[in-house]
């Protein structure tokens, strides 16, 4: 199972409570989808700005040598060393077996964003269903802009190209991500399911259970209450060791929760002024379409 959204919309936080089950076995983000080897994937993380192989490297470690710790991720570095010639497909199959019979959660804010992306997944995992997390886009995109302040990298998929220099623009990532989403599940509506961000914090019990039962899985009052347990308890639900620390979405790892900052919380709308962009527009019309569609005002 696939937890997919757009960056900045929750999937790690969905991946947290799915964690709980005892009949799933959550991992971090992998960024399988990048190429269709393991070789060619170990390339493009190599050249990568970003952290791309720590979900990964983590959850090789963790299931092939028992612990996240720096010995063993450089174990898993030569673990995947060593199966270049493997698929994909063929890395996530060793992946669901280390875990049976529990059922394997991947989240994925990498994969929505490049369609030839999505059909590698929909390709190396044809039996696999996804989850789909929106949030408001005000919200998304508040949290992306805040946390690309000052920052000397910002991934070429959060950027409006038509500014000079390019403008960080959340809308981007949300739009092209859940666009995406929809169009390559098509043809197979019954295998994708949508959770809201929001419903996490205003319905979660009734959130779950729904989610539960559509994926066939106990939905008892205790593994209810084992699903709302603290974070802390999953494997990867912090960071990891320094040679491997992320895996999940910066929102989670590097940016306290807004109680903690000390800041007013403004009301989300789509009418808004976008505080980010220099012109004093508000969101694209194609935003304010799919959100209404999502339910968001």
């Amino acid at each position: 199972m696939f937890v997919l959204a757009a960056p900045f919309s929750g999937a790690s936080r969905l991946t947290a409570r799915l964690a709980g089950h005892p009949a799933l076995y959550a991992l971090p983000e992998l960024c399988l989808f990048m190429a269709d080897t393991v070789g060619e994937l170990l390339d493009i993380f190599r050249l990568s700005q970003g952290p791309h192989a720590d979900g990964l490297l983590r959850a090789v470690a963790q299931l092939e040598f028992g612990v996240q710790a720096d010995p063993e991720i450089e174990a898993a570095t030569q673990w995947l060393a060593q199966r270049r010639e493997w698929t994909v497909g063929a890395l996530l199959d060793e992946l669901a077996r280390r875990v049976a019979p529990r059922r394997l959660v991947i989240p994925d804010t990498e994969t929505p964003l490049r369609p030839n992306d999505l059909r590698r997944l929909r390709r190396h995992a044809p039996t696999a269903v996804a989850v789909q997390v929106v949030r408001h886009p005000w919200t998304q995109a508040q949290r992306l802009v805040r946390w690309g302040h000052d920052r000397l990298f910002i991934p070429p998929d959060f950027k409006d190209h038509a500014w000079d220099p390019p403008l960080i623009e959340p809308q981007v990532p949300w739009l092209r991500a859940n666009r995406n989403i929809e169009q390559r599940y098509a043809d197979a509506p019954q295998r994708l399911h949508r959770v809201s961000d929001e419903s996490l914090d205003d319905a979660p019990s009734a959130t779950l259970t729904a989610l539960c039962r559509w994926l066939e899985l106990p939905d008892d009052a205790a593994t209810l209450d084992a699903m709302h347990a603290d974070e802390a308890a999953w494997a990867y639900g912090g960071h990891g060791p320094r040679r491997a620390p992320y895996g999940l979405e910066a929102e989670v790892l590097e940016m306290p929760p807004a109680r903690e900052r000390g800041e007013p919380a403004a009301e989300a709308s789509l009418e808004a002024v976008l505080p980010w962009r220099p012109d004093g527009a508000g969101f694209d019309a194609g935003v304010i379409a799919l959100a209404r569609r999502y339910g968001y005002r």
